[in-house]
């Protein structure tokens, strides 16, 4: 009996924490990706405040490149207007970049055409299809397609590159943390 209830108690453990573990992506991730992997996953706080959860989906098992096709998808949990999405997002290529936001305003009217005011729930899903191109999803629809010169890692380092200003949480996302 005792040994029933030790392996009883092993199985249940082992479920709740595949369970825990899987986790179902966005259906435009599956639609871009035929096996998507959750590569990492964090929660952007800023002074206490969360902002988003952000998750980071690539085709496949392996060590993280800003070099490869992936999926970075933010559920908002904070409201946003689109205007100040576009403008911080250039403003953090500028940091990185030691260039001004004005260098980077044909980017910054791209994605204002492309985003949405966002409030909590809303997930806003880019797909890095190539290192000049992204397409971007608006809760699990298609938004739009934006050209530009290095976007892939210009745009994705925002979250995803050693110098982001959460370079923690870009380390979690790559699946390093």
């Amino acid at each position: 009996m005792k040994m029933y209830q030790s392996t009883l108690a092993a199985l249940t453990i082992a479920v709740v924490c595949t369970a825990a573990h899987a986790q179902a992506a966005p259906r435009e991730v599956e639609t871009e990706f035929a096996a998507p992997n959750l590569q990492g996953q964090h929660t952007a706080r800023f002074w206490g405040f969360r902002l988003f959860n952000a998750e980071l989906w690539t085709p496949k098992a392996g060590d993280f490149s800003l070099d490869q096709e992936f999926a970075l998808s933010l559920n908002y949990l904070y409201p946003f207007s689109k205007e100040v999405l576009a403008r911080s997002s250039v403003e953090e290529i500028a940091r990185v970049e030691g260039s001004s936001p004005e260098d980077h305003a044909r980017l910054e009217r791209k994605l204002v055409d492309c985003l949405v005011d966002v409030d909590k729930g809303t997930r806003i899903t880019g797909v890095a299809e190539a290192a000049n191109r992204l397409v971007m999803y608006v809760n699990g629809r298609k938004s739009c397609t934006i050209s530009y010169p290095n976007l892939r890692k210009r745009f994705f380092g925002i979250w995803l590159a050693p110098t982001s200003r959460d370079a923690r949480g870009a380390k979690k996302l790559r699946g390093n943390g």
